[in-house]
């Protein structure tokens, strides 16, 4: 059989990994089918389906949503996957939605974490103050209002 029999053919990593090479700059809206490794700059929106590694000559500013994240450069934004490593050239800083976050030593991290469930949940303070209380009928309903726990 020769060599590109199609049932000899060997998955290579560089098949499945998308490189963004150290000197590259993008912006805008990226998805990935499987892994993405970013040694350059990429500001705006990032979805990998399984992980994202930015390493330590790599930037990014903008939105990351994969399963795995790990971060051995610079993340300005919102991170939600997961699990998320900060390895120890790792500069994070903004917020980030996982049920599991790891610093190694060395590791910087400026910001907030909130568990993964509550990602798409708005804030109950954000509710209630898009509510205007005037256009309630009665004063029981704004009591009630103020203290419903929905």
């Amino acid at each position: 059989m020769g060599i590109f029999g199609g049932q000899n053919r060997v998955k290579s990593q560089s098949a499945t990994t998308t490189l963004i090479a150290e000197g590259c700059t993008i912006n805008g809206k990226l998805n990935v089918a499987n892994q993405l490794q970013i040694d350059g700059n990429v500001e705006g929106q990032i979805e990998v389906k399984s992980q994202v590694k930015i390493s330590v000559s790599g930037n990014v500013l903008g939105e990351i949503i994969t399963e795995r994240l790990i971060i051995n450069g610079g993340f300005e934004g919102i991170g939600r996957a997961t699990y998320i490593e900060i390895l120890s050239c790792g500069r994070v800083s903004g917020t980030l939605y996982s049920d599991n976050l790891s610093i190694e030593a060395g590791g910087k991290f400026m910001g907030v974490t909130h568990p993964s469930d509550n990602a798409a949940e708005p804030d109950i303070h954000d509710k209630l103050s898009s509510l205007d209380i005037e256009d309630l009928e009665t004063e029981e309903d704004q009591v009630v209002l103020l203290n419903s726990d929905s």
